[in-house]
């Protein structure tokens, strides 16, 4: 049984410079009594820290550990509780992981260690504990990196599952020896209690002034430079918004009374708190801009040029809001993801945050069901508390310095009834929204909003909850990714098998297996935001994708006239997303754009791939028999795209189009005279091409000692021939073997013929990258191809 292996990595800051050397201007007995330990807290000389990150690596003890991969194995014990994703509702629920550590002693060496340790007078390793000089050196530990590594004997560490957060707190060391850290995911950082959009202004009115003042004077001193932009919006002792411009601590007041509020008076000593103003911008911009600037989350975490391609595909609105005290980022985050209808989370295994607009799961989404998921496992339960029969969104705000949840504050009403749902339920289900983010003119907005919430929730969405393995399904399941749900209890009114579609909410890696639970996705009676530009996104593992049957299930099909009044298409692959065919040869095609009838004359359709587009490679040929010529060759590998109709296609440097490989060729029976008597030798099958899905490779030829069936293909390589096997003369084994069957292909590669003398097996040919070139216009072409192409 393969053995597991746990690791968890911890990114510290250390100071690349050399105590006292220039321009670290720390001196002994002067700075300190002694030198530092590089650190930020023993610095002796801050202003000229250099940090130059280190990291840490830990293991759980035990006797197989890998040699070429240092690690302290000092953790005692992982506990792990997964975030939950909210979906259309607000930032969920973090996940929690906590690490157990065993303290013990430690020789400061190595990496993060002691640069001075021979200058000390003292037995490092007899002074103290690890975890103890741990928390008097690196305190400062909060919202670091730590990773969560678990792998298999035998992998190497840049294989393992690998999941990102970052630390939240840590405690000990404990009288018994031990230490914990407890890390939260990224989006811990945007908690009301530590992130607060717009930023307190410690700025105050020097002087009393009156309601028809024109300017003022900041105090303290030169704050207006440290903390006040040159022009905005302000919020003068909580009861006026202004209009202004600034220089130095001068103040202008261009407008009064803005916002609904009223020109008044102010006493000497009243705030000047600097507003934050959004104006007519998209909520991507917006989630990205809190996030970012004000929580402290990485850009590099955010797609947002993913983020923003969504939004305007699926949402098509901007949002307009004044923020006039701080205000927690998780709160302003809540209301923009409901009231524009958006999905996110923490994507710990991929380290970014994914962005949505709640809609449809495509019918050939991939389906987990009784036949996939651990047995037992695959259940629903009913969340009849989530029923809403009545959205009710106020809009239109008067005056951001009043009551966000007061009615009076509110120019607008617009309602949205399931009237005929409450008659069947028997009641009521009245969900109230107070949107500061819709402006009075925004009608449509409350109503699309007012439309998803009763079309997702009139009939209460069930709980699905799964376990599946790691290996072996050909589904690996994603946080936010749309899947469809097959159980024996889910029927439609006939008692015929009924399918779920749902989004997953929560999923927890565990060794061997992910525990999963989603939420069921429908809506009723939604109308498309946007008639003219169509859009297809496969955001989630597909196979076998026909594009006309999905757009179909999604849109009216295609008419002249809607060629005519310019209906077009775009075909999204979005990055992360793998589009593969499940079946080898040229009808084996992942993406599918049907023959030159299936869409009008003239309709544009634009594809982009930013994920990959994928052909399944071809299973590898059969080995001789002994004493026959029956060897088979290698299998064809599969298409990525075909069409008989005009494509633009954008290919991004992360898109792929790679053609499934050829299957290595069948190896010969080789039949050896020894005096008159023949040993007859089978051969070995062909290896397997490179695919997405696993290839097979082909069987060995039958004989005394059979051939090796072929490695399977993987994704990115193709599997090894099978070895040949051997025959007998009275009944005692010959060492010679017959022919060695082919290596498959890699990905768009042709699989090799078969080893040693005899009838030699061909190796499949590969698969087409794009069948259907001439009627393809590249207008970016950055990422990678892989594969002939043919007309």
């Amino acid at each position: 049984m393969t053995r597991a292996l746990l690791f968890v990595e911890i990114d510290l800051p250390y100071c690349a410079l050399t105590y006292g050397i220039t321009p670290c201007a720390a001196a002994l007995g002067v700075t300190g009594p002694i030198k530092c330990f590089n650190t930020l807290k023993t610095c002796q000389d801050p202003e000229h820290f250099t940090n130059a990150p280190v990291t840490l690596r830990f293991s759980k003890p035990c006797d197989y550990l890998p040699r070429d991969v240092f690690s302290i194995p000092s953790i005692v014990s992982d506990d792990f509780t997964p975030g939950t994703v909210s979906l259309g509702v607000d930032l969920g629920e973090r996940a929690t992981l906590t690490i157990n550590f065993r303290d013990h002693p430690w020789s400061d060496t190595g990496v993060g260690g002691d640069k001075y340790i021979a200058e000390r007078g003292y037995d490092a390793y007899k002074r103290g504990t690890f975890w103890g000089k741990f928390r008097a050196r690196q305190p400062y530990v909060r919202g670091r990196p730590l990773r969560l590594i678990r792998g298999f004997e035998g992998q190497a560490i840049e294989e393992m599952d690998t999941r990102h957060y970052v630390i939240d707190s840590f405690d000990g060391p404990r009288p018994d020896g031990t230490f914990s850290i407890v890390a939260k995911d990224v989006l811990k950082l945007a908690s009301d209690d530590r992130a607060k959009a717009p930023r307190l202004s410690n700025g105050r009115l020097n002087a009393g002034i009156a309601a028809n003042a024109t300017s003022f004077t900041l105090a303290p001193a030169l704050i207006g430079n440290l903390e006040y932009p040159t022009s905005g919006l302000m919020n003068l002792s909580g009861k006026e918004i202004v209009a202004f411009t600034r220089s130095g601590d001068t103040v202008t007041l261009t407008q009064r009374g803005q916002w609904g509020t009223t020109a008044i008076a102010h006493s000497a000593g009243g705030r000047a708190q600097v507003c934050l103003h959004y104006d007519g911008v998209d909520p991507a911009d917006i989630l990205n801009d809190l996030l970012t600037n004000y929580a402290g989350v990485s850009p590099t975490f955010i797609p947002l040029d993913s983020w923003k391609e969504i939004t305007a595909t699926y949402l098509g609105n901007v949002y307009t809001a004044l923020i006039p005290e701080p205000t927690g980022v998780e709160t302003l985050c809540n209301e923009i993801i409901k009231q524009g209808c958006l999905v996110t989370g923490w994507d710990d295994a991929n380290q970014r945050i994914p962005l949505d607009v709640l809609r449809n799961v495509l019918p050939n989404a991939a389906k987990f069901s009784e036949r996939n998921s651990l047995r037992g496992t695959l259940r629903t339960r009913e969340q009849p508390d989530k029923r809403v029969s009545q959205a009710v969104i106020y809009f239109g705000m008067r005056n951001p310095l009043v009551s966000l949840d007061s009615p009076d504050n509110y120019q607008c009403t617009h309602l949205v009834a399931a009237l005929e749902s409450e008659g069947y339920y028997g009641s009521a289900a009245i969900e109230t929204t107070y949107s500061r983010w819709i402006p009075f003119a925004g009608r449509e907005l409350a109503e699309r909003l007012g439309k998803i919430i009763v079309s997702r929730f009139q009939d209460p969405p069930r709980r699905v909850n799964f376990n599946i393995f790691r290996e072996g399904v050909g589904i690996t399941p994603a946080i936010m990714g749309s899947y469809r749900f097959e159980y024996g209890g889910g029927q439609d009114a006939t008692g015929a098998p009924a399918e779920i579609p749902a989004q997953i909410t929560r999923l927890k890696p565990t060794a061997e297996w992910f525990e999963c639970e989603a939420e069921e996705a429908l809506f009723k009676g939604i109308d498309p935001v946007d008639v003219k530009n169509r859009v297809l996104t496969i955001d989630s593992d597909q196979f076998n994708v026909n594009v006309r049957a999905v757009h179909d299930t999604v849109y009216p099909p295609v008419t002249s006239e809607d060629v005519a009044n310019g209906v077009n298409l775009t075909v999204i692959v979005a990055q992360g997303a793998t589009v593969a065919s499940t079946a080898a040869g040229r009808a084996g095609i992942a993406l599918d754009f049907g023959p030159a009838s299936t869409w009008p004359g003239g309709f544009q359709i634009r594809v982009r791939i930013a994920g990959a587009v994928r052909g399944k490679g071809g299973k590898g040929g059969t080995g001789a028999n002994q004493n026959a010529a029956d060897a088979t060759a290698g299998e064809v590998g599969g298409t990525a795209i075909r069409t008989r109709h005009p494509l633009v296609i954008e290919l991004p440097s992360t898109g792929q189009i790679k053609s499934g490989g050829g299957g290595g060729g069948g190896g010969p029976s080789r039949n050896v005279n020894v005096s008159g008597r023949i040993a007859y030798c089978p051969g070995g099958g062909g290896g397997g091409g490179a695919g997405i899905t696993v290839t097979a490779g082909g069987i060995g030829g039958f004989g005394y000692r059979s051939g090796s069936q072929g490695s399977e293909g993987k994704a990115e390589t193709g599997g090894a021939g099978g070895v040949g096997g051997r025959g007998e003369i009275n009944g005692t084994e010959y060492p010679a073997s017959g022919g060695t069957g082919g290596n498959g292909g890699a990905p768009g590669q042709a699989g090799a013929m078969s080893v040693s003398a005899g009838a030699y097996a061909a190796g499949g040919a590969a698969g087409y990258s794009i069948d259907g070139i001439s009627y393809c216009t590249f207008e970016t072409n950055l990422g990678v191809r892989a594969g002939p192409t043919a007309n």
